[in-house]
């Protein structure tokens, strides 16, 4: 189960935007919307290993939803340090 940072929400974010979604996972890894002037940011990342920020439009919440999925079924998943590096390039590949 996510669990919501609601402490956040309405906060300036990393990308200079209004956080409106800030949540956690199993306290090992972290996703953020915010609602910049003219884009959103979701910055997202697995504690001590990765960070990536991705910009997008209107189609934010699909973005949001599938990188959610992708980091929570990594998390859930036991890996190897050659999983866990494949992970990551695949990842930021792709979003």
């Amino acid at each position: 189960m996510w669990n919501n940072l609601l402490d956040n929400i309405g906060e300036k974010g990393s990308e200079n935007g209004v956080i409106i979604l800030d949540e956690e996972y199993k306290n090992q890894c972290r996703i953020t919307l915010e609602k910049c002037a003219e884009y959103y940011a979701i910055t997202c990342g697995v504690y001590g290993a990765m960070v990536h920020t991705v910009f997008c439009g209107s189609d934010y919440q699909k973005i949001y939803n599938e990188i959610q999925s992708e980091l929570q079924c990594f998390i859930d998943t036991d890996t190897t340090e050659d999983d866990e590096i494949k992970f990551y390039e695949n990842f930021t590949r792709k979003f």
